[in-house]
């Protein structure tokens, strides 16, 4: 009789302790749960972005001294989508977070320009990002030009998919539900630009603007403008990592 009663104990302990471990699996899942975006951080821990503001230093790309320099609002922007960023839970690298050229930073022999480009495409592959994106402002001849224009290397299958991503999003959250535009769509073109070739990552090239035109060279000055900018950017990623 007692070794029915001590059986009959055992197989009641492991029911509890099953119905336990069952309550307590529940318990993390409710605690703790999983966000679509960022899933796929638990298969390859790297939950890694870089953001490149473009020129920098001696080199203020587009732009006017006496207006404004291509590369502040390339900054400004960029370290508003960093914070955007590090809000979904990414961990976030910039290749510059002050007005600073990087040809300093490179050991090849060659222009300031191209030592530039190398630093920034060490910094990219040496951080090994889920994805990349380089902050540039257009300009052009015809004050007329406006309108964002994303970029991705031709060969990269990869670049393509962030490049629709992101231009999806702005095109959405942007054009549509913020400056109200149902006509304007961002423009997605390839180009063998080196920051898009020479890296081993997945990366886009995003022309916020042209500082040449007189009301989107206004614009891209304003604080909000440049939050939405970069909002959209922001949610451009997520939909690419999804």
């Amino acid at each position: 009789m007692a070794e029915k009663i001590k059986s009959y104990w055992i197989k009641l302990n492991k029911k509890l302790l099953i119905i336990l471990a069952a309550a307590i699996i529940l318990l993390l899942f409710m605690k703790f749960p999983t966000y679509k975006a960022l899933s796929i951080f638990n298969s390859i821990n790297n939950n890694i972005v870089v953001i490149d503001p473009g020129h920098g230093g001696i080199d203020g790309g587009a732009g006017s001294r006496n207006d404004i320099l291509e590369k502040d609002i390339n900054l400004q922007i960029g370290a508003k989508l960093k914070k955007e960023l590090m809000v979904e839970g990414f961990e976030v690298i910039m290749t510059r977070e002050e007005d600073i050229s990087l040809e300093n930073f490179s050991n090849i022999k060659a222009s300031r320009y191209r030592r530039d480009l190398d630093a920034r495409k060490s910094i990219i592959n040496n951080n090994k990002p889920l994805a990349f994106v380089s902050i540039h402002c257009n300009a052009s001849k015809k004050t007329t030009a406006r309108g964002i224009k994303i970029y991705y290397y031709p060969e990269s299958i990869e670049g393509e998919k962030l490049a629709e991503s992101i231009s999806q999003s702005i095109d959405e959250n942007f054009y549509k539900s913020y400056m109200k535009e149902e006509n304007l769509r961002t423009e997605i073109l390839t180009e063998d630009f080196f920051i898009l070739r020479e890296t081993d990552y997945p990366g886009a090239l995003v022309e916020v603007g042209f500082l040449t035109n007189p009301e989107e060279n206004r614009l891209l000055r304003d604080d909000d403008y440049q939050w939405q900018i970069a909002r959209a950017i922001k949610k451009g990623i997520l939909r690419y990592l999804q």
